[in-house]
């Protein structure tokens, strides 16, 4: 079968959860005798020309590059959202589709995404399917989460978007970031500093807007223009949603989520994995006499639950349930631990080849998650090993597990999380009841199944 996959590119200028998962894809589809394709949105030139160039190939993946596409503003915000209204030539991408000759169109991002490259695929009979990874279109910051760390269930016709997403990357910085020379400097030591730097203080400057100032903001938003320019952009996204023939979500969450806001039925939920997960699952065995080994895997942002998770923890010390420990992994985790009289660790990052030893050294993984997490890979890498997992309802991962057999579930409340930690530290039978079950599964979902299982959702979209 002849496959096109859209997406923000390959590494190692692309990395996270998003581009792993479409580039594992391709390569079984690959493995698997198919021609695919990926097109991605490219860097810049003078003449600011609309145009496809051919790339060299990617492991059996043909790879084309958009030049002078919408910029891709990643994780960072959109302070302009009238750049992503422009008007393209159709011709550019029907012309395109037309000597591809492909039969399915996977989009995995709606960044940088041209709506005119769908209105081709749908010209030319061409069907499309659309994955869920995170909600860009929706919310131009990607995670429905307001400045203050909470669920954003209200935009106020785009006004609380402009607070929101002010402090994100300016034009000059997203046309370097996806310019030529950044791609070889990326992983080089000063940009890297660089980066983590401006990290840093984009979510120092959202976390220092107080109250007061919030307010006022809010007030200087009413009548802003810029309002109805987020509108449009959420508007727009919506109708590229609604438009395509499928909608592929990772999770009964992302599912949930989505359909708050588009209307498109064509969907079904199937879960994901990555070519990293392969049935490792071990017997853990949880000595009552030690600490309990907790690992806490992920960024320090509000949404992520670290602080939620450390809230609970301080309670238990204050109750004298102690007989624990955290490891916390993570980039740029900077967070005052003294209080926690060693308890709590800081391990900094971590590459795959040490999840090994990681989960070894793991009692249970906490994914304490506050927002609409649309799967939660670092979950279903522990499951692998058989390491019991306690999430929130809020993570996609959710529907792998039985709640209280294979994992535990709980709501995002310190009430729940505390109870469940407090009584697996006073008795670990718990941990190995799930432990069992887990081993006691047929299979791990690995990315071998599940590229089948996209193969065959793309044949029933083709025979309609």
């Amino acid at each position: 079968m002849k496959i096109l996959h859209y997406s923000l590119g390959l590494p190692p200028l692309r990395t996270g959860g998003l581009t792993k998962y479409s580039v594992d894809l391709m390569l079984k589809q690959v493995a698997g005798g198919n021609n695919v394709t990926i097109l991605y949105p490219g860097h810049f030139t003078i003449d600011k020309k609309l145009r496809i160039d051919e790339n060299k190939s990617f492991k059996g993946v043909k790879v084309y590059e958009i030049l002078n596409p919408i910029g891709i503003p990643l994780l960072s915000g959109i302070p302009s959202p009238e750049t992503y209204f422009k008007n393209r030539d159709i011709n550019v991408y029907r012309d395109f589709l037309k000597e591809s000759k492909v039969k399915i169109l996977h989009i995995h991002t709606l960044m940088g995404l041209d709506k005119e490259l769908v209105a081709a695929a749908k010209e030319l009979n061409i069907k499309t399917i659309f994955t869920s990874h995170d909600y860009f279109g929706i919310c131009p910051k990607v995670n429905l989460i307001d400045l203050q760390g909470e669920i954003c269930e209200e935009y106020n016709n785009g006004e609380n978007c402009i607070t929101c997403n002010r402090n994100g990357y300016s034009s000059s910085l997203v046309f370097f970031m996806q310019s030529r020379p950044y791609r070889y400097l990326k992983n080089s030591s000063i940009i890297k500093k660089l980066r983590a730097y401006k990290q840093k203080l984009i979510i120092k400057k959202n976390h220092e807007l107080t109250e007061t100032e919030l307010i006022n903001e809010e007030k200087n938003n009413k009548n802003n223009p810029s309002a109805s320019g987020y509108v449009r952009f959420r508007k727009n996204s919506i109708d590229i949603l609604n438009n395509m023939d499928f909608i592929h979500y990772n999770s009964s969450v992302a599912k949930n989520t989505y359909e708050r806001y588009i209307n498109n039925v064509n969907s079904r939920v199937l879960n994901i994995s990555h070519s990293n997960i392969k049935d490792n699952r071990i017997k853990k065995h949880s000595n009552i006499k030690e600490p309990l080994k907790i690992t806490y895997i992920g960024s320090i942002e509000k949404y992520k639950g670290l602080y939620f998770l450390l809230d609970v923890l301080r309670q238990l010390l204050k109750n004298n349930i102690s007989k624990w420990n955290l490891n916390v992994y993570g980039k740029n985790v900077n967070i005052n631990i003294d209080e926690f009289m060693g308890k709590v660790k800081i391990k900094g990052t971590y590459v795959y080849s040490d999840l090994e030893e990681l989960f070894k050294n793991t009692d249970i993984l906490i994914v304490p998650s506050i927002w609409y997490e649309t799967f939660g890979y670092i979950a279903l890498e522990a499951f692998s090993y058989a390491v019991p997992v306690i999430l929130t309802d809020l993570v996609g991962f959710k529907d792998m597990v039985k709640s209280g057999t294979t994992g535990i579930v709980i709501k995002a409340d310190e009430d729940e999380l505390y109870k469940s930690l407090g009584s697996i530290v006073e008795d670990r039978e718990k941990l190995s009841y799930i432990n069992n079950n887990i081993l006691n599964l047929a299979s791990i979902y690995t990315m071998e199944k599940h590229a089948l299982d996209i193969m065959e959702l793309y044949s029933g979209l083709i025979k309609e």
